[in-house]
C-alpha cells in the first residue's frame, strides 16, 4: 500500500457516503439528507489528512510520478471530468510555487 494514501476501508467508507447523498438527491430531488454534507467533509477531510502527513509528500519523485499519472488520466477522461484533473494537476504543481523552486 503505498503510504501517500488513506486506507482503503477509509476511501471505500467516503463513497459510500457520497453515494448516498446521490441516491438521496435523486429520490427527492431536493436537499442532501440533514447531516450528510457534513459527514461527507468530515469523511474527506480525514483522508485528505492522512496524505498531508504521509512521509514524503513533498519528493520530487513522488510528484514526477503524480504528474506522469495525471497526463495520462487527462488524455482518457471524459470532457466534463477534466477540470478535476487539472485541479489535481495544480495542486501538485503548487507545491513547486509554495517551496520556492
Amino acid at each position: 500500500m503505498d503510504l501517500r494514501e488513506p486506507e482503503p476501508r477509509t476511501l471505500g467508507r467516503l463513497a459510500d457516503l457520497v453515494e448516498d447523498v446521490v441516491t438521496h438527491l435523486e429520490s427527492t430531488a431536493d436537499q442532501p439528507a440533514p447531516g450528510a454534507v457534513a459527514e461527507c467533509n468530515a469523511a474527506l477531510e480525514v483522508c485528505l489528512e492522512a496524505r498531508r502527513e504521509a512521509p514524503g509528500r513533498g519528493s520530487v519523485g513522488a510528484a514526477r510520478d503524480e504528474l506522469r499519472r495525471l497526463a495520462r488520466l487527462l488524455k482518457v477522461v471524459e470532457h466534463q471530468d477534466s477540470v478535476l484533473v487539472l485541479r489535481q494537476i495544480r495542486r501538485v504543481l503548487g507545491r513547486f510555487d509554495s517551496c520556492g523552486a
